[in-house]
């Protein structure tokens, strides 16, 4: 019998989207808010910059292909660590994007490591945001910058709305999003200083902002999937009904700072 846990109709949004859908870009957002993310940190070619949460490397490789920069991802997941490092020898970038197995609540890493430390959709997963936010300070040089991209509520959320996130859509994930306002006080309460936070609505591109995030070759894969997986089909279509009928909650903030 199938795994209940493991299946299309069960496995939370983010795997879903992953590792059966296939898509390499998913924080809210897409490329547009990495972008934004990125230009906030100041980031040049002298940086060393830490990626929490990697995941299959996309904005690993982006920041060292954009700014020249020197990339430590760092991720929970030895399966994404393995996929991450062989987009990077695909890339050519093995001198400047590495990859290591860790957990953002204790990283293997010194003090004072890192000029830049950036995260994407992670803090949502994690059971103490508030630790993994000061363990991503500790690892920072004084004055360097941390920056957060988090999907954000645009206004306190109803039981029934959280109900649907569960039960309607399986994305348990969202069970850990904080509205604006509690984010920005989480950071001040984590010791980040000079924050500075941008509040966004979350858009749904479609295939539009799909092909724009994963190029043509990827984009096609995931139409053929979504095209001959009556399973995958169905649940896709679940949740763009679902996020279009409360669109009213979804949205996404950066959240940059200093040590």
């Amino acid at each position: 019998m199938e795994d209940k846990k493991c299946s299309i109709e069960q496995c939370d949004i983010f795997d879903f989207m992953a590792d059966v859908v296939g898509l390499t870009v998913i924080h809210p957002g897409g490329f547009t808010a990495t972008h934004r993310l990125l230009t906030a940190c100041h980031i040049d070619e002298r940086a060393k910059v830490l990626d929490i949460g990697s995941g299959k490397g996309t904005t690993s490789v982006l920041l060292a292909q954009k700014y020249g920069c020197s990339v430590v991802g760092l991720d929970l997941s030895e399966d994404l660590v393995h996929t991450a490092a062989a987009l990077v020898r695909r890339k050519g970038l093995e001198g400047k994007v590495r990859f290591q197995v860790g957990d953002a609540l204790n990283m293997p890493f010194a003090d004072n490591e890192f000029d830049v430390a950036i995260g994407q959709a992670v803090l949502i997963l994690v059971a103490d945001k508030k630790k993994a936010v000061q363990e991503a300070l500790r690892v920072t040089k004084p004055g360097g910058y941390v920056g957060w991209l988090e999907l954000s509520w645009k206004k306190p959320v109803t039981k029934e709305f959280l109900d649907g996130v569960s039960n309607i859509i399986c994305a348990y994930c969202m069970l850990g999003v904080e509205t604006f306002e509690d984010w920005k006080r989480l950071f001040e309460a984590a010791g980040v200083k000079e924050l500075e936070a941008s509040a966004y609505s979350q858009e749904f591109k479609g295939m539009r902002g799909m092909l724009a995030d994963e190029g043509w070759v990827n984009a096609s894969k995931i139409m053929f999937r979504y095209l001959t997986n009556g399973r995958v089909r169905k649940r896709m279509r679940t949740m763009d009904k679902f996020f279009k009928d409360n669109d009213q909650y979804f949205g996404y903030g950066i959240y940059i700072g200093k040590k």
